[in-house]
């Protein structure tokens, strides 16, 4: 069964080096990477968000950093390889447009793998998976130096009461906390980075409303995009949204974040006892919108004041069923392994 999952994996892996054949795209001021979500088509949830940051700067666009990481892969091996990638990318934009300013952001399985960009990775995750360890970029020298905003939203490894934590779910640990090493390098990316979480996102927070782990680009995408405006500006950018359109936007999007997550919690029964993973999924509603995507290859879209265009899959949350431990002293990353299937496959939709 393992090799068989493997072998999808094993196929990406042979045409790696055409996916990652160097852009021809012109260098813009601002240049946004984004790791999307376990599942997801390119660019995911996260194209709302592109679309914001650039509109308004007169030189903007994003590129995905690349990596395979559908249902079936194997989660260590997808986050190993998007955070090489993820460097290398952001590597060599910044060789070929070393003026540009840069933005990175990450979502779920995306912000794990972002986390690692930036402080380094390695550990074990779901169903006893061994992920390698890799180096950070050094904050201290290019291209890391040239970052001015990052972002992390749901994220499998958030850590509780880090400086850079945002959102009620900052004092809450995720799936899998970071060490004390990486937690020392990324403390290092405070003055640019924000981990997004939400407390009862059962991703980041191990929570127990999965409506809130889908629905961060939904609620908070004009927020973030204020912010990412104040740092472009901060750093000498063109970013023209103004303080007053900046404060409304804030009131509002944390008004609606606060109605959204009690209504959330008063529709779903017993929220404070634990539920299996079937329980919480059955207590979502879902509306799937089909479309046509290619989930293996993505080019640079330029986004000046325009729109990112948004995918979306056919599968349903009713297909996802939890995958089962043959081995009993796994069976919380087996559970957990389970939480991020379902997940996923919310995700897709």
């Amino acid at each position: 069964m393992r090799q068989a999952l493997a072998v999808p994996l094993l196929l990406a892996a042979s045409t790696q080096a055409s996916r990652l054949a160097p852009r021809d795209s012109d260098c813009k001021d601002v240049h946004v990477f984004l790791a999307r979500g376990n599942n997801e088509p390119y660019p995911g949830r996260q194209g709302k968000l592109a679309t914001a940051i650039c509109s308004g700067l007169s030189s903007c666009d994003y590129e995905d950093i690349k990596y395979y990481n559908p249902l079936e892969s194997v989660y260590c091996d997808s986050v190993f390889e998007g955070a090489k990638n993820g460097i290398d990318q952001i590597t060599a934009y910044n060789k070929k447009c070393p003026d540009a300013m840069l933005v990175v952001s990450g979502y779920s399985q995306g912000a794990h793998v972002v986390g690692d960009v930036l402080g380094g990775g390695g550990g074990t995750f779901f169903q006893g998976c061994i992920q390698d360890s890799n180096e950070g970029l050094d904050f201290k020298s290019r291209p890391a130096n040239k970052i001015v905003a990052a972002m992390v939203f749901g994220d499998t490894r958030h850590t509780a009461d880090q400086p850079y934590n945002v959102l009620t779910g900052a004092g809450k640990n995720g799936l899998f906390p970071r060490t004390s090493e990486m937690l020392d390098n990324l403390a290092e990316y405070s003055d640019v980075l924000h981990s997004y979480c939400v407390e009862t996102d059962p991703i980041c927070a191990q929570g127990n409303v999965v409506e809130t782990h889908l629905n961060y680009f939904d609620v908070y995408t004009d927020e973030v995009a204020v912010w990412v405006h104040g740092q472009i500006k901060a750093a000498g950018g063109d970013a023209s949204r103004s303080s007053s359109q900046s404060e409304t936007t804030s009131k509002a999007t944390k008004t609606r974040s606060k109605t959204m997550a009690q209504e959330t919690l008063t529709s779903t029964s017993n929220a404070d006892e634990p539920r299996t993973t079937s329980e919480t999924t059955t207590s979502i509603t879902t509306t799937a919108t089909s479309a046509t995507t290619d989930n293996s290859s993505s080019e640079t879209t330029t986004t000046t004041g325009g729109s990112v265009s948004e995918s979306s899959a056919s599968e349903t949350a009713s297909a996802a069923s939890a995958p089962t431990s043959d081995n009993a002293a796994t069976s919380r990353n087996s559970q957990l392994g389970g939480v991020l299937f379902v997940i996923g496959a919310l995700i897709a939709i």
